[in-house]
């Protein structure tokens, strides 16, 4: 039997519609994205100003790139890092070893040294200075310049009074403190010397260019130290012998046993003007005598200024005789002499005007007139 065709039933109304919601719905979600994309939606949270432009700030390993709105850091990516050390031959090692301690304790010897040697600087605080006097120098203007008063500058110059005095060229003695230059004899002690100045003996201990670092027994006999804060202490002269007497007062030694140490013209007598003691012409090189027996404590001297090379002898019972502007010595510290030895040549060290001898004579520290004690 032949089968029977029956035609096909004609489509419905949902059939018809479903293709025609899809297209719709498709078309609703295109046009959703769109309006989106048009209309972005703003993050108010959102950092207004760049915290950070990588234009303006380079860093290893960071491309530069546009403005970052709300970054709090940047990241870079780590960069490996490769060492690579060439083989080294063990015997090599070992003689480099030996090389670098070497220079390292080359090094720390240096080292050392440079250290001393700026200690060395700090401790090489001067006594005085040397001061080469100008036309229109005075005695207070050049204390005043050193920072110290008047009276240090003429206690450590000798034969300075006032500024009358001063002539240029001349070089004066200037403290580098408030002080007394002392030539150190031959016995003398810190507290000795302190209480010849008024002065304390921690001070003279103490101050540094004297070479004692705290220690009195350093004291060197021939050398020159400063006495921080002293002053020349005003002694009342002693009643002095009349020359040609046999005897003078108690206590006192008789004339006869004094003699002039050189034989000259009397330039500058004991007086106002001159208050240390008298200066007598000679030529340079003329031997000094011992005005009296005694022992030599004191021989040396700056030739710069004041004294210059000068000569200090105990006479004993108190007397002590000061021989300067020398040009040589002819005796040692310690040395015994007798009167009318030769004890140097006469010159003109120190501040002084011309050859001369400037002869002192003292008694238990005070300054005496030498003209009443020679014949």
């Amino acid at each position: 039997m032949r089968a029977r065709r029956h035609p096909a039933p004609p489509p419905s109304r949902t059939a018809l519609r479903r293709p025609l919601l899809q297209a719709s719905f498709v078309g609703a979600v295109l046009t959703a994205v769109v309006v989106i994309g048009l209309f972005p939606v703003r993050i108010t949270s959102a950092t207004a100003t760049p915290a950070l432009q990588a234009s303006r700030l380079s860093l290893p390993g960071l491309a530069s790139v546009g403005p970052i709105s709300a970054g709090d850091a940047l990241v870079a990516r780590a960069i490996p890092l490769t060492l690579v050390a060439p083989a080294v031959n063990p015997d090599a090692v070992v003689r480099a070893n030996d090389g670098t301690i070497a220079a390292i304790q080359s090094a720390n010897v240096t080292l050392g040294d440079t250290v001393r040697a700026a200690s060395e600087q700090q401790d090489k605080i001067p006594i005085f200075f040397e001061y080469r006097v100008q036309p229109g120098d005075t005695i207070s203007g050049i204390a005043s310049r050193f920072g110290i008063r008047t009276n240090y500058v003429i206690w450590n110059n000798a034969d300075i009074t006032d500024s009358n005095a001063l002539k240029p060229g001349q070089t004066l003695q200037v403290p580098s403190a408030e002080g007394i230059v002392h030539s150190v004899r031959l016995g003398d002690t810190v507290t000795e010397i302190a209480q010849r100045y008024d002065a304390k003996a921690t001070d003279i201990i103490q101050f540094r260019a004297n070479g004692l670092s705290g220690d009195p027994n350093k004291l060197r006999e021939g050398s020159q130290i400063l006495v921080p804060g002293g002053r020349k202490v005003d002694i009342a002269p002693t009643i002095a012998p009349r020359p040609n007497s046999a005897a003078g007062p108690s206590g006192t030694r008789p004339a006869s046993i004094w003699g002039w140490p050189v034989q000259g013209l009397l330039t500058s007598p004991f007086g106002p003007s001159h208050p240390l003691g008298i200066d007598v012409a000679v030529a340079p090189g003329t031997p000094v005598q011992s005005a009296a027996a005694g022992t030599v404590t004191f021989v040396g001297g700056n030739p710069c200024c004041s004294y210059g090379y000068h000569i200090i002898i105990d006479n004993g019972a108190g007397y002590e005789t000061v021989y300067a502007h020398l040009s040589s010595f002819l005796v040692a510290k310690g040395d015994k002499v007798a009167a009318g030895q030769r004890v140097a040549l006469s010159g003109s060290s120190g501040l002084s005007t011309g050859p001369h001898l400037h002869f002192e004579l003292h008694r238990n520290g005070a300054i005496q007139n030498p003209l009443q004690y020679l014949p």
